[in-house]
């Protein structure tokens, strides 16, 4: 009987999350007015720090230079994606190349609640 009285309940949830993950993918990227704000560049300087030290055994001297511009797309539950380009700067050999990120986060939120999905190197033509 115990059975019976859970499926329902799981079947709810599954459809539940189909439809919040529909909802999130549909979002249209919304430009940033102001790619060089400070919580644009924080966001910036996160993905780069991730990225950096990504692998502990070998962790990469970059640095951020600058955002140069940027998209949002909520995601829900108040959490917001963030699609970068960034400047960045190798720290070792002094050059900068530009990079795409995709960060996942809630604005005001820790530290530790923020993701980074993507950190690519930026080709214009084969940009989104």
């Amino acid at each position: 009987m115990m059975r019976r009285s859970v499926l329902p309940l799981l079947v709810a949830a599954l459809i539940a999350v189909a439809a919040f993950s529909a909802a999130g993918a549909d979002a249209a990227w919304t430009p940033i007015g102001n790619p060089r704000s400070l919580v644009i560049r924080q966001i910036g300087n996160f993905a780069v720090i991730v990225y950096s030290n990504a692998d502990p055994r070998k962790p990469r001297p970059l640095a951020l230079v600058d955002v140069v511009r940027g998209e949002t797309q909520p995601a829900g539950s108040g959490v917001t994606d963030y699609r970068l380009v960034l400047n960045v700067r190798n720290t070792a050999t002094g050059s900068t190349g530009l990079y795409q990120c995709v960060v996942r986060g809630k604005p005001g939120s820790r530290a530790t609640t923020w993701e980074l999905h993507g950190f690519v190197q930026y080709n214009k033509q084969a940009a989104v």
